[in-house]
């Protein structure tokens, strides 16, 4: 009986699609609402030239198959499951395929320290001279390079080359990577709420902090960061870092126009070497487990560099979990020091804020502060769609908010993307750019996967090409580039996506 009933609704569902007696004149106003609202849609209202109307049908053929497979046969929406369960499904299809190939423009919500793989990782900068491990009470890996290692009974320094040395390589290179990672095949159970995969997610960057900002490894890891984006196809990265911290086996630590100028040099040196990749700017962050005081110097440094390096020093942030830490409220006294200054100094700010389920709490309040200190962009803006007032003020100040689709359900803010928040707002064609947030802790690619995802399980069935092309437009559009900067990123990225149009009309043929 339950087969039948299926059988009998998925009929009923089908038939019912396109009624035969239903008024022509009703049907008229009924499909002039539909066109009316799709016109609000992000990309609703562009034109797609022939050739892009040729990709469109076979990327929106799949798209539709798996939808409609969902529906009449009660199959899982793969989109709509666990990133860390679905991963090597995605990799098999057309449109994640093409979504690699595809120009995406820029990523604008990147961390410094999870932007890279963890193969080139493990492969690269586990291999060098004088990097030191020990498994800490939790038995996490953590890792730093000392000319000698101090007596640690707690955690015991051991030489990786020698622990690889007494085992096979490619079997301890995967238990140091398992280890990294927050790739599990129970992600369910595992990360069971939010507190639990913060949890783990913190931990990831106790791990790998001393290894990464070592810095003959913090150069070339800053440099596979920017190859492994533009082989995804993305060419410009607005990079979040604190830049202060790096260290040699001397004992120097370095500090934050130290950090700025290396990634500078890279950056120059990038660019030489790949002229169609648009560039870089910087923005430098506080941890919000610090007190005001400390970030009231990090803001103090945050102005000099930006005077003195305008075209590279985006602005400033804070960021880690905003439920566990301070507000910013907490530092508003801080925050308002530039515009207090005589004349005052615009300092952007670039504010994680909003990353909650909670409403009407000092977390969800980070939004009110956020706007009311005057920031460029709002780093995921998880709770915006709860306060209407606030999404009237994002909206009318064009303020980009950066959606991180795959961040977001690992660390349990919401379990199927297709009831993300933000879903919503993209019908409304809302200032939205997607990232990736910190890719290579759950072993996403730079962008792809997050832009497959907003594209498979946030934008409907109806989102097309032209969903992914105001995408790729909107974080040239919303980026801390100044005017003439985007001219010139624009016409790099138009040459790019042409040559994309007609490779993959040409394959098709």
């Amino acid at each position: 009986m339950r087969n039948l009933f299926y059988v009998s609704a998925i009929v009923f569902i089908i038939s019912s699609v396109k009624p035969s007696s239903v008024d022509p004149d009703y049907m008229s106003k009924r499909d002039d609402l539909i066109h009316d609202e799709d016109s609000l849609k992000i990309g609703g209202l562009l034109v797609l030239s022939d050739a892009e109307k040729v990709i469109n049908d076979t990327i929106m053929k799949e798209k539709i198959k798996m939808i409609n497979d969902s529906l009449t046969n009660r199959a899982s929406y793969i989109p709509s499951l666990s990133f860390f369960k679905v991963k090597p499904l995605i990799a098999n299809t057309t449109i994640f395929k093409w979504i690699q190939k595809m120009p995406k423009g820029g990523a604008l919500h990147v961390h410094d320290l999870a932007g890279a793989s963890l193969d080139w990782l493990i492969k690269n900068a586990t291999y060098r001279d004088n990097i030191y491990m020990c498994f800490d009470k939790n038995q996490y890996l953590l890792f730093h390079a000392f000319q000698n290692p101090p007596v640690n009974p707690d955690c015991k320094w051991i030489l990786v080359k020698d622990a690889r040395g007494s085992q096979d390589p490619d079997a301890f290179d995967a238990m140091l990577k398992s280890n990294l990672s927050m790739m599990v095949t129970d992600p369910v159970e595992t990360y069971a709420d939010n507190d639990k995969a913060w949890q783990r997610f913190q931990e990831y960057f106790i791990q790998v902090y001393s290894l990464i900002y070592y810095a003959p490894v913090f150069r070339d890891y800053y440099w596979r960061i920017l190859d492994e984006f533009r082989a995804d196809n993305v060419q410009y990265l607005e990079l979040r870092g604190q830049l202060w911290g790096l260290y040699d086996l001397n004992g120097t630590q370095y500090d934050e126009e130290y950090g700025l100028q290396m990634i500078m040099d890279v950056t120059e040196q990038f660019m030489k070497q790949y002229p169609n990749f648009i560039g870089v700017k910087v923005i430098m962050c506080g941890n919000r487990n610090s007190n005001e005081s400390f970030i009231l110097e990090k803001i103090k440094t945050a102005i000099q560099l930006h005077q003195k390096y305008p075209d590279f020093m985006a602005g400033f942030d804070l960021v880690s979990d905003e439920q566990w830490y301070k507000p910013l409220i907490y530092y508003v006294d801080a925050l308002l020091y530039p515009s207090k200054q005589n004349p005052p100094y615009h300092l952007p700010y670039f504010f994680h804020a909003g990353e909650t389920d909670w409403l009407s709490t000092e977390v969800d309040q980070n939004l009110y502060d956020a706007l009311l200190l005057n920031t460029t962009r709002i780093g995921h803006g998880y709770a915006l769609s709860k306060h209407p007032k606030l999404v009237k003020m994002v909206k009318a100040k064009h303020i980009g908010v950066e959606v991180n689709p795959i961040s977001n359900q690992i660390l349990r803010l919401v379990t199927d993307l297709r009831n993300h928040p933000m879903s919503g707002l993209m019908r409304d064609n809302f200032p939205l750019v997607v990232s990736s947030d910190d890719p290579s802790v759950w072993e996403a690619t730079p962008l792809s996967h997050d832009f497959y995802m907003a594209f498979m399980a946030m934008s409907g069935e109806d989102g097309d090409l032209t969903f992914l092309k105001q995408l790729a437009n909107n974080s040239i559009t919303y980026s801390a580039m100044t005017k003439g900067e985007k001219r010139i990123a624009f016409k790099k990225w138009q040459a790019s996506w042409d040559e994309f149009i007609k490779e993959t009309v040409k394959s098709l043929w």
